[in-house]
């Protein structure tokens, strides 16, 4: 795990005057953002014992992630499709429906099955994880590949700020813009590799 102070000799020369946790704050945040849209950093979820009759299990990402989506589950041997909510699924009034789960709906938290399972089994699972809010730090391969991304993101949230020193519109908007296309050009990267890949390979390994 890098710390976001392993960001500071590349962010701090253009922000004179800004408070550290201010910069950590806004690293953070644009490392959110970055993983949300690009999906960069994946991990192979703990297998999860799955017992008959319940529906919700609780995410197990490690120390300073969170799960953003789930991208691949495989309950039993056999895929199942993934989706961030209800929307797509068919199965009609799937709370009051139990048999063998065809979806897993990825919330905030958890993982839910749907329909409900009939009997108990084994889901793996790939998610795509973000720094939680409380991440002191950032996963090294993330670090050593998007950095430069996250810190674009960074700049453009800080030189926004009213009336600071390092305010400044016009630079914002270019990092804005460096941040969009690198996050766009990283989530097509990331994309084509995964096609590639098996389900146990993490494409985002962290170390």
């Amino acid at each position: 795990m890098k710390p976001w102070s392993d960001f500071y000799d590349l962010v701090m020369p253009g922000l004179p005057g800004c408070p550290f946790v201010m910069v950590d704050n806004a690293l953070r945040q644009s490392a959110m953002v970055f993983c949300e849209q690009s999906l960069a950093w994946r991990f192979n979820h703990p297998d999860i014992p799955v017992i008959a009759g319940t529906a919700e299990y609780a995410f197990l990402p490690p120390a300073g992630a969170a799960v953003h989506c789930v991208t691949h589950a495989v309950l039993n041997g056999e895929e199942i499709e993934t989706h961030a909510g209800e929307s797509g699924i068919t199965v009609w009034n799937w709370r009051n429906q139990s048999g063998t789960p065809l979806y897993v709906l990825g919330g905030a938290t958890a993982a839910t099955l749907v329909p409900i399972p009939d009997t108990a089994g084994i889901l793996t699972m790939v998610v795509a994880l973000k720094p939680s809010a409380s991440s002191t730090g950032i996963d090294d391969a993330l670090f050593n590949e998007f950095r430069e991304s996250i810190i674009h993101g960074a700049l453009a949230q800080l030189m926004l700020s009213p009336e600071k020193p390092y305010t400044n519109a016009q630079l914002a908007t270019h990092h804005q813009r460096q941040f969009g296309i690198s996050t766009a050009a990283a989530g097509m990267r990331v994309a084509r590799s995964y096609t590639r890949a098996p389900l146990r390979t993490t494409i985002m390994a962290r170390r």
